[in-house]
């Protein structure tokens, strides 16, 4: 059996747990049970060497993550199916999110019974608009039925149901499980032309055009622009090794996978929009670019004036939100080099000390979007993508992240990521407008990024590379 499957004595070991949880519980509590695995690293993803089935991860609800390895031992987490989850949109869609929490909290029931001390987790996600077109959430919060980590050669797992499932929660489980066995891995699929062409590319810069008018004439000082580009594969994708192959191949970004109704969203994004623990919070505020090409061509430095400009109105837009929100703000840091695989960003850590009474969910409102994925002025911007018929699928440029029982939590900006459907692959990329930007340029830029996805699907494969050799890149 694959590893992350239970043993007999651990599934007598969680059915003994739920009955004793169950005796005091009432039919609303959502009860949380954590059993130790076991020491062992796992990555929850079943590629290593095609021994085990690999993870389905276009089946039902499901979802992974990997933070980034530059954080010391990366934590694996894979979240299965679903004991309970809310959904919103519209303006008010992160206020009801921190309602639906506040209640959540309080019949959160969590039996800990070997002492793993690992809060159980509520996942996380939302778009980038506060309206939803495509099938996707605006807005989710979702407790998983089961939740598997890894870190540091530690393995655990918690199972979460609804008390009013009783004993039945336990065949669920199991059922889950076995559910999430795809077939073993195989080579990638090959890659048929991309979907694209001169066209799309000259409408891409026609709105840079258009962006670069409204910058001269006032109205705005940066906007975001979005591109998409879908190729298709021989076969279906089998997300599991794509994700195996970013996770390699980009090993300072948290990699990410989202799988529901039929679909998968999956990326690899340098960027942190908000990290809070125990009321300390932390903040990237991420901009400029700068990469080589695959020929070794370089793009301007990242120093020049349009990228230090750029990240600059980040940094003091985080700032600005920040301040009525936090009782202490560390003093602003100098910006540091971001390498993300080809590409270099100019990043900011903003921290700072939250203020009683500030939520998660208050901080999120706030934040989304900043004007590294939005543009600024917020509103103005907002308004002029909608008049100019932006479109960002699933997820993009939106966020994905965590959110324990105690109210702390993280989340990522959706970032270098593709929506995969079938043998379809759509990927995202955008591009900050400032004045001074260059029409050509924006548009290589994000090339750039759209490469990351088109690159990890030409190498996705079973095995990881040799301990101490780096992907490249």
């Amino acid at each position: 059996m694959p590893g992350w499957l239970l043993d007999a004595a651990q599934i007598a070991l969680l059915g003994r747990r739920l009955r004793a949880t169950l005796a005091g519980a009432r039919g609303n509590d959502l009860l949380s049970i954590s059993l130790d695995l076991g020491g062992g690293d796992d990555d929850w993803l079943g590629v290593e060497d095609g021994a085990w089935p690999t993870v389905d991860l276009m089946r039902g609800e499901c979802s992974w993550w990997a933070s980034p390895a530059t954080s010391g031992d990366r934590e694996y987490r894979l979240a299965i199916g679903r004991a309970i989850d809310f959904r919103s949109t519209g303006t008010t869609r992160f206020a009801a999110l921190q309602a639906a929490f506040a209640g959540l909290r309080a019949v959160w029931r969590h039996d800990d019974p070997q002492r793993t001390r690992l809060s159980p987790l509520a996942h996380l996600g939302f778009a980038f608009a506060d309206e939803s077109t495509d099938g996707w959430p605006s807005a989710q919060l979702l407790v998983p039925a089961i939740l598997l980590r890894s870190c540091g050669g530690r393995r655990t797992a918690t199972f979460s149901c609804v008390a009013a499932a009783g004993e039945a929660a336990l065949p669920g489980w199991l059922g889950e499980l076995r559910a999430r066995q795809g077939p073993p891995s195989r080579s990638p699929a090959r890659l048929l032309p991309e979907i694209t062409g001169p066209l799309a590319e000259q409408a891409f810069m026609a709105r840079v055009a258009a962006a670069l008018r409204a910058i001269h004439d006032g109205r705005l000082e940066k906007i975001v622009l979005a591109r998409s580009r879908r190729c298709i594969a021989e076969r279906a994708i089998a997300v599991a090794p794509l994700l195996a192959a970013l996770r390699d191949r980009h090993p300072g970004c948290t990699i990410y996978g989202v799988a529901r109704a039929g679909e998968s969203f999956v990326g690899a994004t340098p960027e942190r929009l908000l990290v809070l623990r125990r009321r300390t919070l932390l903040v990237d505020a991420l901009a400029g670019t700068a990469w080589q090409d695959e020929v070794g061509a370089a793009s301007p430095s990242l120093h020049d004036a349009k990228n230090r400009r750029e990240q600059q109105l980040v940094v003091d837009a985080v700032r600005t939100t920040l301040l009525p929100l936090c009782s202490a703000l560390a003093a602003p840091q100098a910006a540091e080099v971001l390498q993300s695989g080809s590409l270099q960003h100019l990043r900011t850590t903003v921290r700072g000390r939250l203020r009683p009474g500030v939520g998660f969910f208050e901080l999120l409102a706030s934040l989304h979007p900043t004007p590294a994925v939005g543009g600024w002025p917020v509103a103005a911007a907002s308004r002029w993508l909608q008049a100019h018929g932006e479109r960002r699928g699933a997820w993009y440029s939106g966020g994905i992240g965590w959110v324990d029982r105690d109210g702390d939590g993280e989340s990522v900006v959706a970032l270098r990521c593709a929506r995969i459907d079938g043998r379809q692959a759509e990927s995202f990329a955008g591009a900050g407008i400032v004045g001074g930007s260059d029409p050509a340029q924006e548009l290589a830029e994000t090339e750039v990024k759209l490469a990351v996805i088109a690159d990890a699907l030409r190498h996705a494969r079973r095995r990881r590379p040799v301990a101490g050799q780096a992907a490249s890149a």
